[in-house]
């Protein structure tokens, strides 16, 4: 029997929500606003792990056959025996494979199924989007100067000019120009939330 896809979405969906209600714990604490930020980019690393994980254990299940809640599942190009020959056949040899880039994903996706769906569906329109968190992730994560300058290339972009002192934690809890009027962590995890209710159903 293949193995489940409903636990895959509901770990996710858990690991967005206690993220979320940490954020909102802390809002009533009165904590500094600096540490404020920093509690924000530690929250939003996880929510992005939690993702990775989400792409990563749902592409494998549908890999080996999985179907989703609603019965869907994608035609597989390749027919692995179970789970641990399908991560060695993804792996292909080496130590591990990236899931933080959506058109990595998409090409991979491209290569075991076919039309590279449900991936292709889910990721493709939230291309740049998804993009801007993986920015925002390896400014969070590395302090290297590419991703420092990546970041603020990112800024000047996303406001039509640089912004001294701009951090990942503080443009996180900036409320965009233009409607919904929440802030920009709200818009990633709504967006994520959807995408992956296209790829689980």
């Amino acid at each position: 029997m293949p193995p489940s896809l409903s636990h895959v979405l509901t770990d996710f969906q858990k690991g967005i929500d206690s993220s979320i209600n940490l954020l909102s714990s802390i809002k009533s604490l009165g904590i500094p606003r600096i540490q404020v930020e920093i509690i924000v980019e530690m929250a939003f690393l996880r929510i992005f792990v939690t993702w990775e994980h989400f792409l990563e254990e749902s592409f494998i299940r549908y890999a080996v056959g999985a179907a989703s809640p609603s019965g869907y599942a994608p035609n597989t190009l390749i027919h692995p025996q179970n789970i641990g020959h399908a991560l060695e056949l993804i792996l292909s040899g080496r130590n591990y494979v990236p899931w933080n880039s959506a058109s990595e994903v998409t090409r991979r996706s491209a290569l075991y199924f076919e039309g590279g769906e449900p991936y292709r569906r889910a990721l493709d329109p939230a291309a740049a989007e998804l993009d801007e968190m993986n920015t925002i992730r390896n400014r969070i994560t590395h302090k290297s100067v590419n991703s420092k300058n990546n970041f603020k290339a990112f800024i000047r972009t996303k406001f039509g000019h640089g912004i001294r002192g701009m951090t990942p934690g503080r443009f996180l809890l900036t409320l965009p120009a233009s409607p919904p009027p929440n802030t920009f962590l709200d818009y990633y995890i709504e967006m994520i939330r959807i995408s992956s209710s296209i790829i689980v159903p």
